[in-house]
């Protein structure tokens, strides 16, 4: 799928790879913009500095990382990824922008990661925890990788909470029921948000917060894209990729999902954890 549909090419970028939907809170003009936008709102909730070693966990192409070296001057970001090919693109990236020294990428797996224990400061996961294996399996790998006092965010792809749903839309439950299964790897990934909250508590984490901002992605990413795809230049888009996060694809799959954003720490030394 990550190696042979959705490549480097195959999507609405402009200057940047991003492969995420974007946040479009302050209405943000191109597509770029809304995913640097979510970029930036992970690296804010994750207090990003100068002193952090970070694991970036299902990293794509790795633009999110070469903004934060750029904007939050982490001391180290490790990209982590099970595609070989968004590796094998994101380093050479990585080197033609002079970050090489800051930013390195690693093939690996969410649910065994590479790093060492308490090697790293913060672990994130930008929309990329929706296709792990096991997001509790990952919660554990992150908290073992955390140092204490460490920190885990992550802006995410679930199913929407029933209550959440709209009665029109729930009298279609099945329609829902293919919606989670194409947006999560295996049903142990059907998890709403208050479920991964408690998932992320029984990894070990405390001050455990998780928010939707789905109201700031959805609608316009599905505005945006509505008259993007409209461009010649579009058309050199993979055609399933294209019909499937247009404006139609939306309109399907939306109604029964949540995009949450999560925060969780690691406890500190000397807490008794």
């Amino acid at each position: 799928m990550y190696d042979d549909i959705l490549t480097a090419s195959n999507w609405l970028g402009e200057e940047s790879m991003f492969f995420n939907l974007g946040y479009w809170k302050d209405s943000p003009q191109t597509f770029d913009q809304a995913g640097a936008a979510l970029a930036r709102l992970v690296a804010t909730e994750a207090c990003l500095g100068s002193g952090d070693v970070v694991v970036d966990v299902g990293c794509g192409f790795g633009d999110q990382d070469f903004l934060w070296a750029d904007e939050f001057g982490p001391k180290r970001i490790t990209g982590v990824n099970i595609s070989a090919k968004q590796v094998e693109i994101a380093t050479a990236r990585a080197a033609e922008l002079g970050l090489s020294d800051i930013v390195e990428y690693t093939h690996g797996s969410a649910s065994d990661l590479p790093q060492s224990d308490a090697s790293a400061t913060k672990v994130t996961a930008l929309e990329s925890a929706l296709h792990f294996p096991s997001r509790s399996r990952f919660f554990e790998e992150a908290f073992r990788v955390l140092a204490p006092g460490g920190r885990l965010v992550t802006a995410d792809v679930v199913p929407l909470a029933n209550e959440h749903v709209t009665s029109r839309t729930s009298r279609l439950r099945p329609l829902g029921k293919l919606v989670h299964g194409i947006f999560t790897t295996s049903r142990q990934n059907h998890t709403n948000a208050e479920e991964y909250r408690q998932a992320l508590i029984a990894a070990g984490f405390t001050d455990v917060r998780v928010y939707s901002i789905r109201d700031n992605v959805y609608p316009q990413y599905a505005e945006y894209v509505s008259v993007k795809l409209r461009q010649p230049e579009m058309k050199r888009i993979n055609p399933l990729i294209r019909s499937f996060f247009g404006p139609r694809g939306v309109s399907f799959w939306a109604p029964w999902l949540d995009y949450i954003v999560a925060v969780a720490d690691k406890p500190p030394v000397g807490d008794g954890r």
